[in-house]
Formats: structure tokens, C-alpha cells, sequence
């Protein structure tokens, strides 16, 4: 089953807490602190996977869960890092959050990797705060959570050339006579309900993969009919073949409804390469009607080509035009690298190093990237990790706004996935 579009929970792994341990061995006075670090959590990865071609597998896998790290011991033993989940995807898979779809990256190659959720850091053991005037430390630090949330992922099949036309104008039996594919064809609207793809030969030896859009009717960009869910998998094409029903009640017509539709969604798409074919030239009416579409056609800029799938009439001649409308298109592509390149800027956040108090409804709320990641690694069952957390506050001046804010005991502070108790000292 053809799938391009899956919406998916990724979970990575949680960071393993860093161990608190002391060495006792036989005639080793004060051994001292030998805790080790906890282990770094699994990464939830997207490879593209050459041969693949729809998102099915995904659509039966919503959760995705990778494995935390494991917790530091004795004797400075690390953790075991998490494994990392890989799902492999079709190349040309976009990515995007899922919330507000804010793009995420795009596997375009084979091969190509994706991390969409990064597991959490291994907390530290004892032995890393051990110094000159604290020779015991008791404190650890806690592994850092994984990311997770909700992806988007959106398959925009990446082939060279596309048929486009409207629904049962000879699309799919086009792409069988040119390449070894062999969609399922029938004599009925919409035959075609997913994307096919073949590869077409050339005669200087070349190859290039073509593919067979669904039908496009008159308000397909609005959501009408199939086509609106493909759309998207013309944008990827460096030559579109127009692909007209001579067999049609009003061939040309038909063709304008289809061209009105991609400029709707892309005008950008017109302007590639388009060579355009009149199918069915087998039939007597198509046969007949010919020098009248032709001459319509003409008049429009078009120069048409006479085709049968069934035959092989034209065919010969189609493929010569291909060929010369894909160097046309990647010389194009050529002279223009870098010139429409997407420009992503990364803009400072305050919040990376600073910190603000907010107020919320029923409690105070401390944001920060910092604070928030030294609130989440803290034990606070350890004693001596509330404490170096509470010098933490004093020592940036977070203490001092939350009491000019109106902290008092019994008031509520969250602290990115904490949540506190605040208590006045005597």
C-alpha cells in the first residue's frame, strides 16, 4: 500500500543517573569517591532507505521508544549507552514537527541520516565533585531526559520526470509502454490512486526514473478528488510530461482545467521543462479530432505530440524529447546552485544562558535552559545535592527575584520538569 504521510511519537532514551559509591577495599585507607557516570540515552534516528517507497510501516508504529542509558557503579564504571532506534524511510522524506510543523530536515539521498530526537546526557558520579576541602561527596547527578514529541513526516517522491494529466487520460498505460513497470490499468476515472514509478531508457544508454501522478481534476489544490494528496510529488520533478486524452469530449479544455491546477499550487511548476503528448491515437475519435486539438494547442504555445501507448506510435520521438527536456532541466539546475539555497537563521535565545521568573496561576515558574537541566540532573532525596541546587539560585540571583516576586513557604516553583516546595529558612 502506497503511504506519504505518517504522523509519529518519538521518544529517546533517558540518560542513566550518575552513581554516588566509595572504594572499600582491603588496606586502602580513605579510598575515596569511585562513583561512575551514567550512560547517554538512546537517539531516535530516520535513515533513507534506497528502495523504499511509502511510509506504510510507520502508519503501524505511532510509538517509538528508544532505549535509556544505564546507571553508573563502583569503581568509575560507566553506564551502557542506550541503543538508538533507527526506522528507515523513502528518500525524499521531509520532516516536521509536529505541533506548529516547523521544519525539521529532509532525507533526500540514500543513506542520508536524521536524528528527531536527541536522548538525554549521562548524569555524573561522585567522583567528579570530589576537591581539596569535600574529600566525600555524596552528590551525583541524574541523567538528563530525552526529547520527545510528535513528527510529521511527508513523502515527496524524488523522480526525474513526472506524467501529469487528468484522471484516465493514459497516464499509467504510458508509463508501461515506456518502462518496465506495470501499474494496475482499468477503464474507469481514477484508475491510478497512487504514485508509479519505472525507469525509462534512453537511446545514448541513459536512464531516468519517471513517475505517474494520479489525475488531477478542476479544484484538486483546494482538496477535490486525488490529486490534491499528490500534488506534492510533482514539485521534486526536473521535466513534467503533459499528458492530454485525445479520446476526451474537449481534450484541450481538460488539459487548461489540469495547467490551472499546478499553477494554483505551484505556479513554478509551468516553468519547467513540459513536453506534451495527445494520447489514445489508436481510436478513431482520437484519431480524427487530431489536427483540431493540434491546431488548438499550437495556438497556445504547445507543440504537441501524437502518441499510442498501445502501439508505440510516438513513442520513439516522446523519448527523444524527454531526453532533451531533462539536459535542459539539469543544465538549468546547474547555473542556478546556491541561487535559491534555503537560508535558515538561527537566532539567539536569551533563555540559553539566562533565566526568567514568571508568574503562572498557582505557582512561580523559573525558565532557563540552564537552570531548568541543573534542576532536572538534581537528587533532590540528597541532601547535599538540595544544597549545592539552592547555592545554584543565590549564587545567579534567582533566590532574591523569587522572594521580590512573593515567594513565601508553601509557595509552589517549577523549574523546567520540577516542581518545588518553597520553604523560608528561620
Amino acid at each position: 500500500m502506497f503511504v506519504d504521510h505518517a504522523r509519529i511519537w518519538v521518544s529517546a532514551g533517558a540518560g542513566g543517573d550518575g552513581s554516588a559509591s566509595f572504594r572499600r577495599e582491603a588496606h586502602v585507607p580513605r579510598g575515596g569517591p569511585d562513583g561512575g557516570d551514567g550512560g547517554r540515552g538512546g537517539d531516535v534516528v530516520l535513515v533513507a532507505e534506497p528502495g523504499m517507497t511509502t511510509l506504510a510501516d510507520l502508519r503501524q508504529r505511532r510509538h517509538v521508544r528508544a532505549k535509556p542509558g544505564g546507571k553508573g557503579s563502583r569503581r568509575r564504571s560507566h553506564g551502557a549507552n542506550g541503543a538508538d532506534v533507527v526506522l528507515g524511510v523513502p528518500p525524499g522524506t521531509v520532516v516536521r514537527e509536529g505541533e506548529d510543523g516547523a521544519w525539521i530536515g529532509e532525507l533526500l539521498a540514500p543513506d542520508d541520516r536524521l536524528v528527531v530526537a536527541h536522548g538525554g546526557k549521562g548524569g555524573r558520579g561522585n567522583v567528579h565533585f570530589a576537591s581539596a576541602t569535600h574529600r566525600a561527596p555524596t552528590h551525583f547527578e541524574k541523567g538528563l531526559p530525552g526529547e520527545e514529541r510528535w513528527v510529521e513526516l511527508e513523502l515527496k517522491l524524488i523522480a526525474d520526470i513526472g506524467l501529469v494529466g487528468a484522471p484516465n487520460a493514459g497516464k499509467s498505460t504510458l508509463l508501461a509502454a515506456l518502462t518496465a513497470s506495470r501499474p494496475e490499468i482499468g477503464d474507469y476515472p481514477f484508475t491510478t490512486t497512487s504514485p508509479n514509478l519505472g525507469v525509462v531508457a534512453f537511446d545514448d544508454d541513459r536512464r531516468a526514473v519517471i513517475a505517474d501522478v494520479p489525475g488531477l481534476i478542476e479544484g484538486a489544490n483546494e482538496g477535490r478528488g486525488l490529486g490534491h494528496a499528490f500534488l506534492r510529488h510533482v514539485e521534486r520533478t526536473r521535466v513534467l510530461v503533459a499528458v492530454v486524452d485525445g479520446a476526451a469530449a474537449d481534450p484541450v479544455g481538460e488539459w487548461q482545467a489540469v495547467e490551472e491546477e499546478l499553477r494554483q499550487h505551484d505556479p513554478a511548476l509551468l516553468e519547467r521543462p513540459m513536453p506534451m503528448v495527445v494520447t489514445k491515437q489508436d481510436l478513431p475519435l482520437a484519431s480524427d479530432r487530431w489536427p483540431e486539438v493540434r491546431a488548438r494547442l499550437r495556438e497556445a504555445g504547445r507543440r504537441p505530440i501524437p502518441i499510442s501507448a498501445r502501439t508505440g506510435a510516438g513513442l520513439a520521438e516522446l523519448r527523444r524529447v524527454m531526453a532533451t527536456a531533462l539536459d535542459e532541466a539539469m543544465a538549468r539546475e546547474a547555473s542556478t546552485i546556491g541561487a535559491d539555497t534555503e537560508v535558515r537563521v538561527h537566532r539567539f535565545d536569551p533563555l540559553d544562558e539566562g533565566w526568567q521568573v514568571v508568574a503562572e496561576a498557582d505557582a512561580l515558574r523559573v525558565r532557563g535552559r540552564r537552570i531548568e537541566a541543573s534542576a532536572a540532573r538534581t537528587n533532590f532525596d540528597n541532601a547535599e545535592s538540595r544544597d549545592r541546587f539552592q547555592r545554584s539560585l543565590e549564587r545567579l540571583g534567582i533566590d532574591a527575584e523569587l522572594r521580590r516576586l512573593g515567594a513565601t513557604t508553601g509557595t509552589t516553583v517549577r523549574i523546567g520538569p520540577v516542581e518545588l516546595e518553597w520553604e523560608d529558612e528561620a
